[in-house]
């Protein structure tokens, strides 16, 4: 038999918090606060100009979640960024936000380097905006990789205490909504990751606030 490790008693604890939730949240009722649709989130933010896109039929089935946005944004230097929302108006019986840890090696990346760093001048809910930082490779390609997770006015970047707050929140505000956000840029031949910093930092100053409406605090 395998030992059980403190990672396992981790996962085991998750579990159970977010039972012990569910159970208290059908005797009681679930809050799920109003909110936009994604549908309405601005293709124009400064001179970055958006084009939508829908995820396959077999993601959406995978996912469960309840409204996404999935957009890839250039901007007049010809950069881009790609932005993914995945939100879950109830993170309960099987709905939740999936990290990108999980998802980024089944496409072949390789994680090079994981980091949590702060994003200067970017705040949600009067917080400094951490965000989890990962380069990725495949190949001869590297990306950049923002993500996040924003619920109910946290910015959380560690999975576990999203599982902890998912417990506290359905108690004490009996809501379990949040959001995952995650972006992406491509790091071409002769820049620097740093490059790719700046570029996602430039974006997500005009992206990250424009998200109150549509990612209840």
């Amino acid at each position: 038999h395998r030992p059980i490790t403190p990672v396992h008693y981790g996962i085991l604890a998750s579990v159970a918090l977010i039972a012990l939730s569910s159970v208290y949240i059908q005797v009681q009722g679930e809050v799920r606060p109003p909110r936009a649709d994604f549908s309405g989130y601005p293709l124009e933010l400064g001179t970055w100009q958006g084009k939508g896109e829908l995820l396959e039929s077999i993601y959406l089935d995978s996912l469960k979640l309840d409204d996404y946005l999935l957009s890839d944004y250039r901007n007049d230097k010809g950069e881009q960024v790609n932005f993914y929302i995945a939100y879950y108006a109830s993170q309960q019986a099987g709905s939740a936000a999936h990290s990108p840890r999980a998802c980024i090696p089944g496409g072949g990346w390789q994680i090079s380097d994981v980091t949590t760093k702060s994003v200067d001048g970017v705040t949600v809910a009067g917080q400094p905006l951490a965000v989890n930082r990962i380069e990725i490779r495949r190949g001869e390609i590297k990306q950049l990789v923002y993500y996040w997770f924003q619920q109910r006015g946290r910015v959380i970047t560690n999975e576990y205490m999203t599982k902890w707050y998912l417990f506290l929140d359905g108690l004490t505000k009996h809501r379990t909504d949040g959001a995952l956000v995650r972006l992406t840029t491509v790091i071409s031949p002769g820049e620097r990751w740093s490059d790719g910093d700046a570029r996602l930092r430039a974006f997500a100053l005009l992206a990250v606030p424009a998200l109150n409406p549509f990612v209840p605090e």
